[in-house]
């Protein structure tokens, strides 16, 4: 038989029988412990996996919405990064990092929720417009109508349209923007 390279210590050996992967039973025994782990951490994978399927499947409306808005809101910061604020114009940091600022909604989430993940009703917002002066809406309007123009937002404060969400349909909504916020991140460096 031609010579083989030990499994365990690399050295060159010649086989006695077919199949033969190591050169002595020290070797084998050791190769048999480092497979009985692999086999072990192969099995603690797959259990997690398990796990993590079975944790998303009893996640409940609520929860999966606001993995959703979580995703959509750092699209939006990646997205309108180095852009001035839509309300007052201040100038926004380049980078969306630890909530540098909001993403604020036109049609906020509380009196119109249908509209929570349309991209038009949402742009970069610095905390203070957002926060304490609860959106500065009436800039808010004239920074919208300068960015995406008159027709569009006539069609925003026009839409009524019922959108319910899905559990499917918020799990792939946050996929979607988690995937186009890593891309604009990674573009932006």
């Amino acid at each position: 038989m031609k010579q083989r390279t030990c499994k365990t210590c690399r050295q060159l050996f010649t086989p006695y029988q077919m199949g033969q992967k190591v050169c002595c039973p020290e070797c084998a025994l050791a190769l048999a412990i480092s497979e009985r782990g692999k086999a072990e951490k192969i099995a603690k994978v797959k259990e997690k996996r398990a796990d993590k399927v079975k944790l998303d499947a009893m996640r409940k409306k609520p929860q999966l919405t606001k993995l959703a808005q979580t995703a959509f809101n750092s699209f939006v910061r990646a997205r309108d990064a180095g852009k001035p604020c839509i309300s007052c114009g201040a100038p926004l940091p380049h980078t969306a990092v630890g909530g540098a600022f909001d993403a604020g909604h036109y049609r906020s989430v509380g009196s119109a929720p249908h509209m929570r993940f349309v991209e038009d009703n949402c742009m970069g917002q610095c905390k203070h417009c957002n926060r304490y002066l609860a959106g500065n809406h009436v800039a808010y309007r004239a920074g919208l109508i300068e960015r995406i123009g008159q027709r569009s937002v006539d069609l925003i404060e026009a839409d009524c349209t019922l959108r319910k969400y899905t559990h499917e349909g918020l799990e792939e909504i946050a996929r979607h923007y988690n995937t186009e916020a890593r891309k604009l991140k990674k573009a932006a460096e």
